[in-house]
């Protein structure tokens, strides 16, 4: 069974944060390839429906 990950409404913009860029991309690249299951709540769709659009694309 693999791993099951909760992301809180930060780690999506991760990606775009130079501090936390890196680390995020590749937490991300084990989601796309099925290594991770990423797992977020209903309050995290709704924090990131005010987000950046490029955090909202990205989600």
């Amino acid at each position: 069974m693999k791993p099951r990950l909760y992301f809180d409404t930060s780690v999506f913009g991760g990606v775009f944060d130079e501090d936390f860029e890196e680390i995020t991309t590749l937490l991300f690249e084990k989601v796309t390839l099925g290594q991770i299951t990423c797992v977020y709540s209903d309050l995290s769709i709704s924090e990131l429906s005010k987000a950046p659009e490029n955090v909202r694309n990205f989600f």
